[in-house]
């Protein structure tokens, strides 16, 4: 399989994220600094310095504002770090990215498919083959979902509740399948209007599945409206789902195109 990984983005990301969480951690750090000082000053005594005068008079503002500050910078970068920094997986010794983990569930396919990470702006996880199009909605978070049709819920608990700005979180795949196979069908269709996709962009199969990532996530399933599946279940959905295929010529256009419009490896 042919792999086409926006490498460059993802390390960008990771990158911001330690950023943003490191200034949250310093901002929670100057909020408890300031918290201290009616222990450094006694209440009749005037700092001379303009910039102590200033935390000694509103030190509780400055406390409980990069308290607020603070946590939520913490919890922006954590969000970053969780959807692109290696981690170790619940269960598993091994340390990977999320995209490391889609491309070891689908690993083992031929040169006939070509798996797109992070290079297509707004399609993250993208897979071309004989099979035509296929996007891939992942998830990270751990928990219980429960699916019934097109309804999705999470089962709430308290962790849950203190981690939501650090979570990617659940949304709706059913509603976002939809907005996303319309992304793919626009540029497919630029490409044949532009002769640079040799292929008649609305012969070309797309379909999308949500994928669960972490192996602690637990799924209740009754009827999808579209495919949910662990990441350890994708080779299968694959290779089942071949009813619709595109030749040889077809695939190594439309994975010629999308590869021309990606962003470099």
């Amino acid at each position: 399989m042919k792999v086409y990984r926006n490498l460059a983005a993802i390390k960008s990301r990771e990158q911001r994220g330690r950023r943003i969480a490191l200034a949250g951690l310093l901002i929670l750090f100057v909020g408890l600094l300031a918290s201290f000082t009616p222990n450094w000053f006694q209440s009749e005594e005037q700092a001379s310095n303009a910039l102590v005068a200033f935390i000694q008079r509103y030190w509780t503002v400055i406390s409980f504002g990069a308290l607020a500050v603070g946590f939520i910078a913490s919890n922006i970068g954590s969000y970053y770090i969780n959807r692109f920094a290696p981690r170790r997986w619940p269960g598993s010794k091994r340390v990977a990215r999320p995209d490391e983990l889609v491309e070891s569930g689908l690993k083992g396919f031929d040169d006939k498919f070509a798996l797109f990470l992070w290079g297509l702006e707004d399609l993250p996880y993208l897979l071309v083959g004989p099979l035509g199009v296929r996007v891939f909605l992942v998830r990270s978070d751990k928990g219980t979902v429960t699916v019934e049709g097109d309804r999705w819920r999470e089962r709430f608990t308290m962790g849950r509740l203190l981690t939501f700005l650090n979570r990617e979180g659940l949304g709706n795949p059913a509603r976002e399948k939809d907005e996303v196979e319309q992304k793919v069908r626009e540029l497919l269709q630029e490409g044949e209007s532009s002769g640079a996709l040799s292929v008649n962009a609305a012969d070309i199969p797309i379909e999308s599945a949500a994928v669960f990532i972490n192996p602690a996530i637990q799924l209740q399933i009754e009827n999808p409206s579209i495919p949910v599946l662990r990441v350890d279940q994708l080779k299968k959905y694959v290779r089942t789902r071949q009813d619709q295929q595109l030749n040889a010529g077809e695939v190594r256009s439309v994975t010629e195109y999308l590869r021309s419009i990606s962003a470099p490896a």
